[in-house]
């Protein structure tokens, strides 16, 4: 294994100062010399979303090497040519996966799991169509480093995604045995072993949703005493969340991640998914009145105004807290589009406009910022530029941006009707409803329109 240890201070010096060229050579000088250096390969890709998020993402990717890739059986090119496209774009989860496969190859695999991990950590997991095959090797990846815990958790995110994928069955099977195999060995005793199969049993049931009360207690308890013995351990509260959640007590799931915060300020990601346990609360609290409100007439308009202060409160909270999240991460354009769209639901157009302008330059939310940020001139009065920016967007939508193309039509006619072409505005929403009848108020619209066709 060479020493690049002199490459690695080079690079991380450069980082701190923002050069971030110089540190991404030396981070790439690394790599070469040591293919399986795991704080090179996770540094080079922060540097580079770093600049991005500073200077703006490369707006086209090439393909030529996607054609090396579907031919090169030589796992130390393939890495090469791997990374080379992780350069223009750090966040793909494509471009990742193929290069901790390369690792993998070369029986890197320590290093194969920092890339993953920064994939699903800055990827778009949430609708990209590789998601299952990131958490799949993940799994795989922690089971092979003895991470039975954090293998079945990324195992069970990937069923979710991908339930009747046959190699994902084939995985669970064995990474199943291995962990049974790894308690056996450790277990001291048969009451010990007994535990561990205990264990083993209420986890399973956690990841399949059918916890019972009694086994959320007990594995509540085993969090909270790990807490007690390390009170700045981020995974134990961590799952201690997930199992409140599960249970759907978001409330107090997220009140105990904020309180993890005034002991460890800088965990981060766990101010983030208290956040995210907060919006859940509402929308739960949401749901739970308007079901009541019809299968309780009689109380119906106290549950919907006790919704409507749900929608309310939530607004103010996302306020709140994006806000802070952007303060904590002025580079993170995905807190910027979400700070963007919190404002845009207070109605603060001219606020949101700002965020979104830089959200734009996110390779995940580049499309949607757009449409959202003619939307917020549309709202000001800015007719033209609205029209501009609506049409700049349109270039850029391919396969798979359909709901975004539906927006579209949608805020164009509203455009129209601005402007005072009932008649283009009227025959721009019938043309949505002939695509998707059920959208937004489509039918309403088109209704309101004839009438007022009618009344002129």
């Amino acid at each position: 294994m060479a020493d690049v240890s002199r490459f690695l201070a080079k690079a991380d010096e450069a980082l701190k100062k923002r050069n971030y060229d110089y540190a991404i050579q030396m981070y790439v000088s690394a790599m070469e010399a040591d293919p399986g250096n795991v704080d090179a390969h996770r540094n080079f890709r922060m540097a580079l979303v770093r600049k991005y998020e500073q200077e703006g993402y490369p707006k086209s990717f090439g393909l030529g090497g996607l054609k090396t890739i579907a031919v090169s059986k030589n796992p130390e090119k393939l890495l090469v040519e791997t990374e080379k496209l992780v350069l223009k774009d750090p966040k793909s989860i494509k471009y990742n996966l193929r290069s901790a496969e390369a690792l993998m190859m070369l029986n890197k695999v320590d290093a194969a799991l920092a890339v993953l991990e920064f994939a699903a950590k800055v990827g778009d997991i949430k609708s990209d169509k590789q998601t299952p095959q990131l958490f799949s090797l993940l799994a795989k990846c922690y089971s092979d480093t003895g991470k039975m815990q954090e293998a079945n958790q990324m195992l069970s995110r990937a069923v979710k995604m991908a339930p009747n994928d046959k190699q994902l069955q084939t995985l669970q099977k064995e990474i199943a045995a291995k962990a049974y195999n790894k308690q056996v060995g450790t277990a001291k005793s048969s009451y010990e072993l007994v535990q561990n199969r205990d264990e083993a049993d209420k986890l399973e049931k956690m990841r399949k949703g059918v916890l019972s009360d009694e086994d959320a207690d007990s594995l509540l308890a085993e969090e909270e005493q790990k807490l007690r013995e390390n009170p700045i351990d981020r995974r134990a509260i961590r799952n201690l969340g997930e199992i409140l959640a599960k249970r759907k007590k978001y409330k107090e799931a997220h009140d105990r991640l904020k309180a993890f915060l005034e002991v460890d300020p800088n965990a981060t990601e766990v101010g983030d998914k208290a956040a995210e346990y907060m919006n859940l609360h509402y929308d739960n609290q949401i749901q739970i009145c308007l079901k009541r409100a019809q299968t309780e007439p009689e109380k119906a308009a106290a549950y919907k105004a006790h919704a409507e202060k749900m929608r309310d409160e939530k607004k103010k909270y996302q306020l709140t807290e994006f806000g802070r999240q952007v303060e904590a991460a002025p580079t993170d354009l995905d807190k910027r589009f979400a700070y963007g769209r919190a404002q845009h639901e207070a109605g603060n157009f001219e606020e949101a406009f700002r965020q979104f302008q830089k959200a734009v330059k996110s390779p995940k939310f580049a499309k949607k910022a757009g449409v959202m940020m003619g939307e917020c001139l549309l709202r000001m009065g800015r007719l033209e530029m609205a029209e501009m920016a609506f049409q700049n967007v349109h270039k850029e939508l391919g396969e798979g941006d359909e709901d975004l193309r539906k927006d579209l039509m949608y805020l164009e006619a509203d455009l129209m009707q601005a402007k005072g072409d009932v008649e283009g505005a009227l025959g721009r929403f019938r043309e949505l409803f002939m695509e998707d009848m059920e959208f937004r108020d489509v039918e309403k619209r088109i209704e309101k329109l004839k009438q007022a066709q009618g009344a002129a």
